[in-house]
């Protein structure tokens, strides 16, 4: 069972800020899965789907990207 977070932000899109991202994301074992570009019709967000092997991770990575002020959604199970 694999367990996934979703980051938020935004737009422009901000290659620097995902990439600090992606390197937090990593210490927890985690990595980018998925990512969903702002579109004029939909989501005017930026939404990054991170994917972890084990809940604990999920959560921490969670915990340090929220106090580090980042909008997060999750962890759910990835199905």
């Amino acid at each position: 069972m694999t367990w996934m977070i979703e980051v938020y932000y935004l737009p422009p899109v901000d290659a620097a800020r995902e990439t600090r991202l992606d390197v937090l994301v990593a210490r927890y074992g985690g990595r980018l899965d998925f990512r969903e570009a702002p579109e004029v019709d939909s989501s005017p967000n930026v939404c990054l789907t991170y994917e972890f092997p084990e809940l604990a991770r999920a959560e921490a990575a969670a915990g340090e990207l929220r106090a580090a002020g980042a909008h997060v959604e999750g962890p759910y199970e990835y199905t």
